[in-house]
């Protein structure tokens, strides 16, 4: 504890009083230093909770509780643990301050106390103690700043998806609607909390970039788009964005959000995994954006990421957006129903959906009942190409 003139607290424990007083003179010639002290270790905690000491000193033969265990109370304590521990013996076996390193003690003054070592022990102590509170003052400082900017962020993400809304008709519900599959996709993939953030802030504004072209090229209809305008508004999304230094990782996002599996997209022709995990669900995001079918209509959504998948679409991300549409997008289709893992195959149950593999490869058709073959030839398949998805069987 520092007190208004910023003196730390120092507390003597020894239960020779003579010894107590002479470490006690040697400090007070030490002006910036408040000293208590005590020869009963039991009061010296009671003492160590209503002062809070950044320093002790304690002896090490005391009766009734020693200084290891004086020290170790001390450091088992929430509070209390983040001062300094100077422990006074007359031992000198590597043992004993073994021990006392294990208790807990940050420095060891031999007896007879000699007056310079015990002033540089303490000044050291004390300036340890300065550059922790130094180093915590800085680190809570850095939280909120951190907290500010985090807010700064989400103000700018706001801002800019009023601007989009503003300027594109329906945008903001296609936005929501994007940000759920995201955060579904990221909660089913375990996606780390920094990349699911980035992919977040994409999908809320994947159509940015149709803010900075003509307003004829500002509608939801792709089909409508000639090719060098379907590049031109992930390259325009990319560019406004890039502007922004911590948005330039959702404007690469944007950049290939129309590329396709297959190599035949826009603007960089990139394919497969060449393409950003964010960017291949953007895709597919916007391939469901632009089937002009009804939110409710998952059959023949399904259908349609069936036909596009391993061409336009990732064959993993249609098998898990096509869970997503099942069971986030129409609950009542899971009643009847539950989702195992490959572990929980047993045979006699009874495929409820499609089960393919994260490639897209089919392996069992809807209303297979499970056998031990068909079991063994699951496995076999998921341990070279796993299933990712969930398997659904009737209950």
């Amino acid at each position: 504890m520092m007190n208004s003139k910023n003196k730390h607290t120092i507390l003597i424990v020894d239960d020779d009083e003579a010894q107590v007083n002479l470490v006690d003179q040697i400090l007070q010639q030490e002006s910036k230093y408040n000293i208590i002290s005590t020869t009963k270790p039991e009061e010296a905690l009671r003492m160590a909770e209503m002062y809070s000491p950044t320093i002790i000193i304690s002896d090490y033969y005391m009766p009734g509780m020693n200084g290891f265990q004086f020290c170790k109370k001390i450091k088992e304590h929430p509070i209390l643990r983040e001062g300094m521990f100077i422990l006074l013996t007359s031992a000198t076996s590597v043992e004993e301050k073994v021990q006392g390193l294990e208790s807990g003690a940050d420095e060891f003054i031999s007896k007879p106390v000699h007056f310079n070592e015990l002033i540089a022990r303490v000044n050291a102590c004390a300036r340890i103690i300065q550059l922790q509170q130094d180093l915590k003052a800085k680190k809570e400082k850095l939280a909120e700043m951190n907290i500010i900017l985090e807010e700064s962020y989400k103000g700018m993400l706001d801002l800019l998806a009023v601007l989009l809304g503003l300027h594109v008709p329906n945008a903001a519900q296609r936005a929501e609607k994007a940000s759920l599959v995201v955060q579904w996709f990221s909660e089913k993939l375990s996606l780390e909390k920094e990349e699911s953030q980035i992919i977040q802030s994409a999908a809320v504004l994947h159509e940015i970039g149709k803010i900075s072209i003509l307003a004829d090229m500002a509608v939801a209809d792709e089909s409508t788009f000639e090719n060098k305008e379907r590049a031109h508004y992930p390259l325009a999304g990319q560019i406004l964005l890039s502007r922004i230094p911590r948005l330039k990782e959702v404007g690469l996002l944007l950049r290939h959000q129309l590329e396709n599996f297959d190599g035949t997209g826009f603007p960089d022709r990139l394919m497969g995994n060449e393409i950003p995990f964010g960017s291949r669900l953007l895709r597919a995001i916007n391939f469901v954006e632009h089937l002009e079918l009804d939110a409710t209509e998952h059959v023949k959504i399904i259908e349609a990421l069936h036909k596009a998948r391993g061409i336009m679409l990732d064959p993993m991300i249609v098998q898990l957006f096509e869970e997503f549409l099942l069971v986030a997008g129409q609950t009542d289709w899971i009643v009847g129903k539950r989702s195992i893992t490959v572990s929980d195959l047993t045979p006699g149950l009874k495929l409820a959906s499609d089960l393919s593999t994260g490639s897209g490869t089919k392996l069992l058709p809807k209303e297979t009942v499970m056998t031990e073959f068909h079991i063994n030839r699951i496995i076999s398949h998921h341990q070279i190409d796993p299933i990712l998805g969930s398997i659904f069987v009737y209950e």
